[in-house]
């Protein structure tokens, strides 16, 4: 497990950092590194690859931007599908705010509590995530990395890539979320042989098929999204398609 905390107070970091390394070592907590700043630019550099799990302790309020934190984590998510993110802030009226960002924290801790209750909620979020650490991340991903994005997300997850009128700039869709990077679908095609140019504006995942329209030109995919094909992709489409899942199991009217 690797450990990430963005505090921008020095005072407020060492005291939670220390907080840390004591708690886990009273419970036998074990941790590749922790990797403690004030600076977001810096936290978000240093991301990897997520092979291992992480625990992120974020700081809402960075530098007087009231709701850099939840900027962060949006960051966060997009190379990390399964980290587990705990906010520590002075602003627990905004709680609610964390399911409009889709960010999926496990906890909001308030600065304000008494130390016992403070230090029982860090501790309560560093067993979590030592548990979830015994859970393995699914090896199966769709990585993406250019200048300008870089994330991941379970294959299996995945569903499609569309062009969105603004120029280099993507949506992905997937089932559980929905995110814009900036790409170019050309590039994507050659990452995994499971993409699929479908249209001049789509990209598909072959295993996210569920029937295929031939008369209207739609796709439709598991989870009830849908997408386009065109009139002259829909034979190498519905060929790539038989190849990955076989004649018998292809929905195709």
């Amino acid at each position: 497990m690797k450990i990430y905390l963005l505090e921008d107070n020095i005072i407020q970091q060492q005291r939670l950092e220390g907080m840390i390394k004591e708690i886990c070592a009273e419970e036998s907590v074990l941790y590749q590194n922790l990797f403690a700043t004030g600076r977001p630019r810096d936290l978000i550099s240093s991301l990897q690859d997520a092979t291992l799990h992480t625990l992120y302790f974020l700081d809402l309020e960075i530098h007087d931007e009231e709701q850099k934190g939840f900027e962060v984590a949006k960051e966060i998510r997009r190379s990390d599908a399964y980290g587990t993110i705990v906010f520590v802030t002075t602003h627990s009226e905004l709680a609610m705010k964390t399911f409009e960002y889709h960010i999926g924290a496990v906890d909001f801790i308030d600065k304000g509590l008494e130390p016992k209750a403070f230090r029982k909620r860090v501790r309560d979020c560093l067993l979590l995530a030592s548990e979830r650490r015994e859970t393995s991340i699914p090896l199966d991903m769709f990585r993406y990395h250019n200048g300008q994005s870089s994330f991941q997300i379970p294959f299996a997850e995945l569903l499609y890539v569309k062009t969105t009128g603004i120029p280099h700039k993507l949506r992905l869709v997937s089932t559980t979320r929905i995110m814009e990077f900036y790409g170019d679908l050309k590039e994507l095609e050659g990452i995994d042989d499971r993409l699929f140019r479908t249209h001049r504006g789509y990209i598909v995942n072959l295993e996210a098929i569920r029937e295929i329209d031939r008369r209207n030109k739609v796709i439709q995919l598991h989870g009830g999204s849908s997408c386009l094909v065109s009139r002259r992709l829909i034979k190498g489409l519905l060929e790539a398609w038989e190849r990955r899942r076989g004649d018998g199991d292809n929905l195709v009217r």
